[in-house]
């Protein structure tokens, strides 16, 4: 069957819509709506490393967003102290290239928490859209004077038909001489999706509690939000598939819903798993990423900090997707297990 012999316009089966915010601290913030017949819907920042900020599934919200909203990026302050101020979170928020993890000082330079690329606008932007769906391209650029000169090259790949988003990078040393960066995808999802009893499904390895001690034996579930809770962090390696991806996903039965994190695990070894049941805060993230966040100070002290050779490239993907219903969700968890 050929469905465009049942539409007037193109759009009322797959549309991509290059729009402005208007509304406070937003304003001005130029995005790329994007929407499908299976009900799949998100924005993509333009101005702010092409992330991901709204992410909905027919009309179920699975998206975390902070307190603060959408925050355009004349208002990014990379002071110590200020990232609470003004983070938005959303579905999908990049960090790096110069730092993931707390803000800390290294050979004289303060990087800031989780770094500068993900408040960065993108050049070079281009949406194209065919049959199999809208692919979205463009380069961030993380550089200083008598410094690095690192590119993030970004694609974008939101599907007509399916429930799954794909992102390409490249992260790509313009300099002569060695580079140092780090990279993280910080997945965040949200209420009603995240609720009491949602559970997190994720592959065979070894689970960490990064705030020390035991992992504590409800790590995986979520429960009532308190309005005095500390937040929780751990982080997991993973088991593969054929291809080199892993798997980790935030289950709601109730719902009959669910959102995962496909990602290359060659290039992303590390999943960090932040957990914060604090009212007002309820989110879970679930964040692939190439270092163990502790700073690039102390990443390097770690051995653990890594490098790019003049002119070299590194390549990522990451993939976020829905599950819907308990067929898809049981396939979904016999697949990680059997990994």
């Amino acid at each position: 069957m050929n469905e465009l012999r049942y539409v007037g316009n193109e759009n009322q089966l797959l549309s991509a819509r290059r729009i402005t915010f208007r509304d406070d601290v937003s304003d001005g913030v130029r995005a790329i709506e994007l929407r499908n017949s299976q009900g799949l819907y998100a924005t993509c920042l333009e101005d702010e490393c092409l992330d991901l900020f709204d992410l909905s599934f027919k009309g179920t919200n699975l998206s975390f967003q902070t307190k603060n909203g959408l925050v355009a990026n004349k208002f990014f302050n990379a002071a110590p102290g200020e990232f609470g101020f003004n983070w938005r979170a959303g579905m999908l928020y990049t960090c790096g290239l110069g730092n993931c993890g707390g803000g800390c000082e290294d050979g004289g330079v303060y990087h800031p928490t989780h770094g500068r690329i993900g408040m960065k606008p993108a050049r070079n932007v281009n949406v194209i859209r065919d049959e199999s769906g809208v692919t979205i391209t463009g380069t961030m650029r993380d550089s200083a004077l008598a410094a690095h000169q690192l590119d993030l090259e970004r694609s974008i790949f939101f599907p007509a038909k399916g429930k799954e988003i794909t992102i390409r990078d490249t992260v790509v040393n313009r300099e002569a001489i060695e580079a140092e960066y780090m990279l993280l995808y910080h997945v965040n999802l949200g209420y009603p999706l995240l609720s009491p009893g949602s559970r997190i499904v994720i592959g065979k390895g070894e689970h960490t509690n990064k705030q020390g001690g035991p992992m504590p034996a409800d790590w995986n579930l979520c429960r009532e939000p308190q309005d005095i809770k500390d937040e929780e962090l751990f982080s997991h390696t993973n088991t593969a598939d054929s291809e080199g991806f892993a798997y980790a996903a935030l289950i709601n039965d109730k719902l009959g819903l669910g959102c995962y994190v496909k990602y290359s695990l060659e290039t992303l070894p590390i999943l960090i798993h932040w957990k914060n049941l604090c009212s007002h805060d309820y989110a879970m993230g679930l964040e692939p990423s190439n270092t163990n966040i502790m700073g690039r100070a102390r990443e390097r002290e770690n051995g653990t900090l890594p490098k790019l050779p003049g002119y070299g490239k590194a390549q990522f993907q990451v993939s976020i997707g829905v599950l819907e219903g308990k067929e898809e969700i049981a396939a979904f968890e016999k697949m990680v297990q059997a990994l």
